[in-house]
C-alpha cells in the first residue's frame, strides 16, 4: 500500500514537469513560422535562411539608397552640370557663370541666390516658396541647387537668369529675363522651353550623362549676310508715342529687352527636328519692292513669315536719310519706321512715305 502511494506520488509529481515541457514546446512552436520549425533540426539550413534574409535586407537597403540618391544634389552632379553648361552655352552663342550663396550675381540690381530668401519669387504668375539647397532636399516647393546667368557678359538688355530646381522632388529649370521692378515687388519666372537644357538637367539629377546634341545643319554666324546699312541702333516712335529701339550687329538683333542670336540654317531641314533654341533666329536676305530685307524667323519656327528689317533712303528736308523699315506678314508690310537718332525719330513721328507699303495698304 505504501509502495503504491509512493508510485502515485511520483506519478503526480511528474505530471507538472511533463505538462510544463509540453507548454514550453507549444509556446516555442507558436513563436516561429512553420518553415523555421521544420528546419530547426538542421543548423546549416537555419544559417542559409538567415543569410538569405540578410541579403534580401541588404538589397532592399541598397535599392532605397539608390532611389534616394536620384533626387539629391551633390558636388559630383554640380560638376556634371558645369560641364554640360560649357557645351550648351557654345551652341547658344552665350556665356554663363555659376553662382552660389558665396558668390552672387547682380541681375539688374537684384542679388541671386540671396534674393531667394526674401520670398519675392513667382513661378507661372503665382508666388512660390523657394530656397537654396546644397542637397536638393528641404521643405519648400522649389529647392534651388544651382544658379546660372549671363549677366556679366551681356552688354545690352536681354540678360538671362536660370534657376535649376527640384520642384516637389522633380527636376525643373526656371528662367527669368525681368529687367525692372514690378508693382507687387515679385520677380517672375517660368519653366524654360529649351528642351536640351531641361533634359540635360533631368539626366544629371538621375545620375546619367548629359550631352548637347549637334545640329545637323551646324549653324553659322551671319556676319556675311547682314547688310552693313542695318548695323546700328535704330530709334522709332510707335502710334502710342512710345520710343522703341532696335539694335542690329553682325550676329545679334536686340529689340527692346529681347535679344536674338542670328544664325543661318539649311531651309531644307525641318525646324521642329532641330535642337530647341529659344533665342536663336534663322536669318536670310531677300529683296522685296526694292528693299534688301533681313528676314528673321524663330530657330524652331515651323509656320509664319517672321520679321523683316531693311533700310530705304528717303528725302527729308532736302537730304537723303536712311530709314529703317520694320515689316511683317506675308507681304512684308511696314509696321514701323526707325531712324538713326532719337531726335530725328521724334521729328518724323507718325510720318508715312509713299514708296513704303504699310499694313494699312494690305486691305
Amino acid at each position: 500500500m505504501g509502495g503504491n502511494n509512493s508510485n502515485e506520488v511520483k506519478f503526480f509529481l511528474a505530471l507538472p514537469v511533463l505538462f510544463s515541457g509540453l507548454i514550453l514546446t507549444a509556446c516555442s512552436s507558436n513563436s516561429q513560422p512553420a518553415f523555421a520549425n521544420k528546419d530547426n533540426k538542421n543548423s546549416s539550413t537555419q544559417k542559409t535562411v538567415k543569410a538569405s534574409s540578410k541579403k534580401i535586407q541588404h538589397r532592399a537597403a541598397a535599392s532605397s539608397s539608390t532611389k534616394h540618391e536620384t533626387t539629391r544634389w551633390n558636388s559630383a552632379k554640380a560638376v556634371a552640370l558645369r560641364k554640360f553648361m560649357d557645351q550648351w552655352q557654345q551652341t547658344m552663342g552665350q556665356q554663363y557663370e555659376s553662382y552660389t550663396p558665396a558668390k552672387n550675381v547682380n541681375f539688374y540690381g537684384v542679388k541671386y541666390p540671396d534674393e531667394l530668401a526674401k520670398e519675392t519669387t513667382a513661378v507661372n504668375d503665382k508666388r512660390a516658396s523657394v530656397e537654396w539647397s546644397d542637397t536638393g532636399s528641404g521643405n519648400k516647393e522649389y529647392e534651388v541647387v544651382a544658379v546660372y546667368s549671363d549677366a556679366e557678359h551681356v552688354q545690352n538688355m536681354g540678360e538671362h537668369l536660370y534657376l535649376f530646381t527640384l520642384h516637389n522632388g522633380r527636376p525643373e529649370v526656371l528662367i527669368t529675363q525681368q529687367n525692372q521692378g514690378m508693382p507687387d515687388h515679385l520677380i517672375y519666372f517660368k519653366q524654360t522651353e529649351n528642351k536640351v537644357l531641361s533634359t540635360g538637367f533631368a539626366n544629371i539629377i538621375k545620375g546619367q550623362s548629359a550631352t548637347v546634341p549637334t545640329s545637323r545643319s551646324q549653324s553659322q554666324k551671319t556676319a556675311s549676310i547682314v547688310p552693313v546699312a542695318l548695323k546700328r541702333t535704330w530709334y522709332g516712335y510707335d502710334d502710342d508715342g512710345k520710343l522703341n529701339t532696335v539694335t542690329i550687329t553682325d550676329d545679334t538683333l536686340t529689340a527692346g529687352s529681347s535679344k536674338i542670336y542670328l544664325h543661318t540654317r539649311d531651309n531644307n531641314v525641318d525646324p521642329s527636328q532641330e535642337p530647341q533654341h529659344d533665342d536663336w533666329g534663322n536669318a536670310s536676305i531677300g529683296n522685296i519692292r526694292g528693299i534688301d530685307f533681313l528676314n528673321v524667323r524663330g530657330w524652331n519656327q515651323t509656320a509664319g513669315d517672321g520679321e523683316y528689317y531693311g533700310v530705304k533712303q528717303e528725302n527729308i528736308a532736302g537730304q537723303n536719310i536712311d530709314v529703317m523699315v520694320e515689316a511683317g506678314g506675308a507681304g512684308a508690310w511696314c509696321s514701323q519706321t526707325y531712324y538713326a537718332s532719337v531726335d530725328l525719330a521724334k521729328k518724323q513721328q507718325g510720318r508715312k512715305y509713299d514708296d513704303i507699303t504699310y499694313y494699312d495698304d494690305a486691305d
